[in-house]
């Protein structure tokens, strides 16, 4: 149980509000109040809240696009909606541009800026719905390409002290779908900026995933963009038309031995190599187990991506958790493998009354 010191009203930042939905700040449009909320547009908006809460001893939550949440009821303590914004070039040389850009920045329009700069490096990562600031916490990837190939180093504001510093890359844990930021340096560090490093020149990904067959003989950095967002928009739902987090289980990493196994059972398996294994592919998995276009209690499977879970009626997130449970299971009988979900859970936290008042 959370409990705020009596005079968290009387010195509140002005940008600070209580009980405030978050309902349109997550793409699962899960129902949420935030016990108290701030949007912060610059840097000394985030230092003033965090200092704030902390004097508090108020927990602190960060949401940025809330493209990759599961929320499951109230939070206690501070919400904040990172709306950090900006981009700069911040060194150049014939062959490479770095760019230190804003956490608050949304990932596609950045994707696109780039793109129309021919700066070459994350256009496989068109249309990835979320922030800037989000995309090293989960190491966001598609068709081959990850963001930690990208990443020189993360900004990020230390919450126990109010620092201000840079992290380089290499120290941030990257891995597939994931990094420190989502591991042990979850809730100690807030990112602000993220600085990239991009090419000038052509260095195409095209074997993941089938798109080398959807690209023609002209192989262009606009074309290859066009033809993801494309490729993306006929298999993903728009989450505001409807509710979801786009990929909601990773795609599982098995060893060689078991692979052979799998192939052996079942012949038309999709995979592809991924360091000492491979790397199945879940939503492959989750079809074959019968599950595309399953709907119930006001959620269900994508019709067109069973990778994809949707919300169409439910306001919370508990029938959402009981079809994924379902679907664990279900894969793990059929093919031994056990799936993880993507998207990070924020669990209710119970509010005291005195932090209420």
């Amino acid at each position: 149980m959370i409990h705020a010191s009596k005079n968290t009203l009387s010195d509140m930042p002005a940008c600070l509000q209580k009980g405030v939905s978050l309902s349109p700040f997550n793409t699962f449009r899960f129902a949420s109040k935030a016990q108290f909320f701030a949007q912060v547009e610059h840097l000394g908006a985030l230092l003033e809240v965090v200092a704030w809460a902390q004097a508090q001893q108020l927990p602190i939550t960060v949401i940025g696009g809330g493209s990759n949440l599961l929320l499951c009821g109230d939070i206690a303590g501070l919400v904040i909606i990172n709306q950090l914004s900006g981009v700069r070039l911040t060194a150049e040389d014939d062959d490479s541009v770095s760019l230190s850009v804003a956490a608050g920045e949304h990932w596609h329009s950045l994707v696109e800026h780039c793109v129309q700069q021919s700066w070459y490096g994350i256009e496989n990562l068109a249309l990835i719905p979320g922030t800037v600031g989000a995309a090293p916490v989960q190491n966001i990837g598609a068709y081959g390409v990850e963001v930690k190939d990208v990443i020189e180093r993360v900004q990020v504001l230390a919450i126990d002290t109010g620092e201000v510093k840079w992290l380089a890359a290499q120290d941030c844990g990257f891995a597939y779908r994931d990094s420190h930021f989502k591991g042990k340096w979850q809730g100690r560090y807030i990112i602000t900026e993220v600085e990239l490093r991009l090419s000038k020149r052509p260095a195409f990904v095209l074997n993941y995933g089938g798109l080398k067959n959807h690209i023609g003989p002209e192989v262009s950095l606009a074309g290859v963009f066009e033809t993801v967002c494309a490729v993306r928009r006929s298999k993903l739902p728009d989450p505001k038309e409807l509710a979801n987090a786009g990929s909601f289980f990773k795609n599982p990493v098995v060893s060689v031995k078991v692979h052979e196994d799998l192939l052996q059972r079942f012949p038309d398996l999709v995979s592809f190599p991924f360091g000492e294994g491979y790397k199945l592919a879940a939503g492959w998995l989750i079809d074959q187990a019968g599950w595309k276009g399953y709907r119930d209690k006001g959620v269900g499977v994508y019709k067109k991506q069973a990778l994809v879970l949707v919300n169409y009626t439910a306001l919370q997130a508990s029938p959402l958790l009981e079809l994924e449970a379902l679907i664990q299971q279900s894969v793990f009988e059929r093919y031994g493998v056990q799936l993880e979900r993507e998207p990070v859970e924020l669990p209710a936290r119970v509010v005291s009354k005195e932090a209420e008042s």
